[in-house]
């Protein structure tokens, strides 16, 4: 569940409706844009009745979010996020090149295959420990 406040709220208005949230066992995750702020519901919201919340005068609207990845959501987070990794920006337009083998078989191996990944224009080196799967849940180890 995500609620978006109304552009005049205040600082107050947000402590305000974070703590309700978190009375009623829920985590709540700010985000503040430069418009707007956005509380993230994290936990059951199925006992969670949105027009009790849509009451207070701060909040603009109340939704429900059905799809996975609330937290990475652009409902929920609507600015882009830039995430620096040893000097190479990922993310807000910046273009990350990552390569690397799929397994890491020999310390010769991956200096060979950096050589080669840097040469063909990447800027991140990557080496898979074991073979991911497509869900976290499916993981074998």
């Amino acid at each position: 569940m995500i609620i978006v406040l109304k552009q005049e709220a205040k600082n107050e208005d947000v402590t305000r409706i974070e703590q309700g949230v978190k009375e009623k066992g829920l985590e709540a995750h700010i985000s503040k844009g430069e418009n707007q702020t956005i509380i993230g519901l994290v936990g059951d919201t199925t006992k969670v009745d949105p027009e009790s919340i849509e009451v207070d005068p701060a909040v603009e609207k109340v939704m429900h979010v059905s799809e996975p990845y609330k937290l990475a959501n652009r409902a929920f987070h609507p600015e882009d996020s830039v995430i620096d990794v040893g000097g190479v920006k990922i993310g807000g337009g910046h273009l990350a090149v990552i390569a690397g083998p799929c397994s890491v078989e020999s310390k010769e191996q991956v200096i060979e295959i950096a050589k080669a990944a840097k040469a063909a224009g990447a800027n991140l080196l990557r080496g898979g420990a074991f073979k991911p799967r497509t869900s976290p849940y499916a993981f074998q180890g």
